[in-house]
């Protein structure tokens, strides 16, 4: 879908496991989240102020593609809602963390993960299960640019008004991407430090989607008119195996040490999982014991 394609050609979210890209390469598919009446602009608005004010990201629309640095702050809007009401003329985009929180959006999370993963496990068997669901809306002004960045999840991103082009990236060496990973894990929340060749570029307007692998480069520009999508994130195992792999390593490294990267030794992986996991559960008895004093 390297340019604009008709909503009715594409697949729908539930059909994309079949589809020989899944899940290594981006995918198009088609959604009805632009029909439901929990996603117009004032429903969005009037969500962002029940949300926790560190629930909400906001920044300026007029961004670099570079911003290597890391991600803006949360919590800095006292009403995030009336941002959104003015959003014509605030030169900012908005990002509605874990938005899963509330009932009806954790409903609408669930519907479409779940037609996604009863195709993933008819293609592939119940091994590639999904974890850690969670669900973000981005609301921004015209002409908004989110800066080149990846992401460690699954992510499915699901326009719903305006229209944005979504640019698909590659790493060009390994190198470079074992750079950017290390980078993530020691903080740069997935902003990368140099622009990486074009992939895919896809034309999202209402009812289009694409889906993209983790840990691939992107970058998002908006159309002229204010911009309303959501964004549906999961883990599978594998993913989550990475990840502890990735973020013992980054231990590691801040005791100035040079960890074995993931992949090298099973044996070694599966021992960091293991500790990653330990480290996990003593942290949320430590949680539950000071909450219960």
């Amino acid at each position: 879908m390297v340019a604009q394609t008709p909503v009715a050609e594409l697949k729908t979210i539930g059909q994309i496991p079949f589809d020989d890209a899944f899940p290594a390469h981006s995918v198009g598919f088609r959604h009805d989240l632009h029909l439901d009446d929990r996603l117009t602009l004032a429903s969005v608005a009037d969500l962002a102020d029940r949300l926790p004010r560190d629930s909400v990201i906001a920044d300026t629309a007029a961004q670099p593609l570079l911003v290597p640095q890391g991600g803006p702050p949360k919590g800095v809007l006292e009403r995030p809602g009336d941002v959104i009401r003015n959003l014509e003329n605030a030169n900012a985009w908005l990002t509605l963390l874990n938005v899963e929180a509330d009932p009806g959006m954790a409903e609408l999370m669930n519907v479409y993960l779940d037609q996604l993963e009863s195709g993933m496990t008819a293609r592939q068997g119940k091994r590639v299960k999904m974890c850690k669901r969670v669900a973000f809306v981005f609301v921004s002004s015209p002409n908004s640019v989110t800066p080149v960045h990846f992401d460690i999840e699954h992510s499915l991103l699901m326009q719903v008004s305006g229209s944005k082009t979504v640019s698909i990236g590659r790493f060009e060496s390994e190198a470079i991407r074992r750079h950017e990973i290390d980078r993530y894990w020691d903080g740069s929340h997935g902003r990368i430090e140099t622009l990486q060749p074009l992939q895919d570029a896809y034309t999202v307007t209402p009812g289009q989607a694409v889906y993209i692998p983790p840990g691939t480069p992107h970058w998002v520009q908006n159309g002229p008119d204010i911009s309303l999508s959501v964004t549906l994130t999961y883990f599978t195992a594998a993913t989550v195996r990475e990840t502890r792999v990735e973020n013992f390593n980054a231990v590691l490294r801040r005791r100035h040490m040079k960890p074995r990267e993931p992949g090298r030794s099973t044996t070694i992986d599966t021992a960091k999982v293991c500790a990653m996991g330990v480290y996990a559960v003593g942290k949320r008895l430590r949680s539950a014991t000071v909450d219960g004093k």
